[in-house]
């Protein structure tokens, strides 16, 4: 059975934590969420300058040393470190799919735009050069012709008829604007960074991992980009989705495992810091659905019989990336964002024995659901950020792969982390007590 297309949507009905009805105690921070670096390339647009090598040569060492022991996102995320210590890493760039063409670290993908004569825009998107002095001065081009800015909009006012912006791993197609879409996009491609790396055991072999930082063998390449639709305003979203699902009104976002599309809408012009941090929670958490979705071993209905927490749980814990103040560099996991405040002031609100044996349809109907996401995001947290996080987030990342792979048994996370339900609600009562000091 196909999972419903509304799946994706309660969450977002019932708002992050704090649009949930409870704002919570500020949060003491053990921790002020985890750095994580991505590579710096062409969508980022850090400095790709070499930088410290007897650092990056340090890191990519215990990079190597993670991946033979099994610790596979840590060994992806110290790939990523190298990177930041020295973009000009071989090694490092070799792992995660970059190759060398004329001075220059790309992906095969960016490598076959430019051999097609592109290149990357921030503002535009990929074009030809003698194009982007034309686009600059404010022309655009549809098809042979070239035209206003103005009439270019009109061409795209309908999302069918949209601008499509494609990078490595998305094809964002959206009537707002040529900017918006390669500003998406790229964005897009810095969440996927984050994600492959904090999760690389699920969509990756653990001999893969290990054959890769050994050298012996390439990257794994995706062959079709995932498709993303933004809408200009809510109600062309609403109006282009309501007969695909009649509750579209109420949603900020949607993701349809079933035709393999994320939507979302633009924040009205002149909207509060509030509705603007909404929307990228949102983004966040759609995006983290469809990654987990499309990649891997991943099959329809995840958590159809059990363990739905889990699929609504890592998104809502997306929820929590943000930018850092430096490009290619991100935070995830900071205690007062998100719903962790919300976590943290309700407490514990089902032993995990329960949450974990309920499926999509069980969870969905509670009158509860915004404290069980909450609590979901929260255990997720903690398994991530927790006193056992340097096991648990391999044991977090295996029961992932489980859930998505069809396996309906709720006991899969006490079999994975080798504790007992008991224990880890015990666990995440001393967690929810530690954030609240």
């Amino acid at each position: 059975m196909r999972r419903s297309p509304l799946t994706m949507t309660l969450c977002l009905l019932v708002g992050p934590g704090l649009l949930a009805g409870v704002a919570g105690p500020a949060c003491a921070e053990p921790w002020l969420g985890q750095t994580v670096w991505v590579a710096p390339d062409i969508y980022t647009g850090a400095t790709t300058a070499a930088g410290e090598t007897d650092q990056a040569e340090a890191l990519f060492a215990a990079a190597r040393q993670a991946a033979a022991e099994g610790r596979l996102s840590a060994a992806f995320e110290l790939a990523s470190k190298t990177l930041h210590a020295n973009p000009q890493h071989e090694s490092a760039r070799t792992v995660l799919g970059y190759e060398l063409v004329d001075g220059e670290w790309v992906t095969p993908y960016q490598a076959r735009q430019q051999r097609r004569g592109f290149r990357w825009s921030p503002r535009f998107g990929w074009l030809a050069p003698d194009e982007a002095p034309r686009y600059e001065a404010g022309e655009r081009r549809l098809g042979r012709r070239w035209m206003g800015v103005d009439e270019d909009a009109a061409a795209h006012a309908a999302i069918d008829d949209g601008w499509v912006v494609r990078t490595d791993h998305f094809a964002v197609t959206t009537n707002d604007s040529l900017e918006t879409g390669a500003r998406l996009a790229a964005e897009l491609e810095g969440l996927f960074q984050v994600w492959r790396q904090w999760f690389a055991g699920y969509w990756l072999e653990e001999r893969e991992v290990r054959a890769l930082f050994a050298g012996d063998r390439s990257a794994r390449r995706r062959a079709r980009p995932m498709q993303v639709f933004y809408h200009r305003d809510k109600a062309g979203y609403v109006d282009h989705l309501r007969r695909r699902q009649p509750r579209i009104g109420e949603t900020l976002g949607i993701y349809f495992d079933d035709a393999r599309e994320a939507h979302f809408f633009a924040p009205p012009a002149g909207a509060s810091a509030e509705v603007t941090e909404l929307a990228q929670a949102t983004l966040n958490h759609e995006a983290a659905h469809q990654l987990f979705a499309e990649n891997g071993g991943a099959r329809r209905g995840a958590g159809r019989d059990a363990n739905f927490w889990l699929v609504e749980g890592v998104a809502c814990y997306f929820e929590m990336l943000a930018r850092a103040e430096s490009p290619a560099q991100y935070t995830l996991g900071h205690p007062a964002q998100g719903r962790l405040p919300s976590a943290v002031a309700r407490g514990p609100v089902l032993p995990l024995v329960e949450l974990a044996a309920m499926g999509q349809s069980d969870l969905q109907r509670r009158d509860d659901l915004a404290a069980l996401y909450a609590e979901s995001a929260g255990l997720v947290a903690m398994l991530r950020h927790g006193k056992h996080a340097n096991d648990d987030r391999e044991a977090l990342v295996r029961t992932l792969r489980a859930v998505y792979g069809g396996r309906p048994d709720g006991g899969e996370l006490e079999r994975q982390t080798g504790r007992s339900a008991d224990e880890l609600d015990r666990q995440y009562r001393r967690f929810l007590a530690n954030l609240s000091r």
